[in-house]
């Protein structure tokens, strides 16, 4: 039982490395797309609000 018990944690701990991996690897790209479609989405909003387009 003591074997299955070291398996089992062995490999959730390995998920969870790989999971924080991952998460470092996407979160930066994912970052840069969502601030680009906020800044153009506001873009738009302002630029509709100056011109008197609502």
């Amino acid at each position: 039982m003591a074997g299955t018990k070291e398996a089992v944690v062995t490999s959730l701990t390995e998920v969870g490395t790989n999971l924080t991996g991952i998460f470092g690897d996407v979160l930066p790209i994912a970052l840069g797309i969502i601030g680009s479609v906020m800044v153009v989405t506001f873009g738009v909003k302002l630029f509709k609000k100056l011109t008197g387009r609502a």
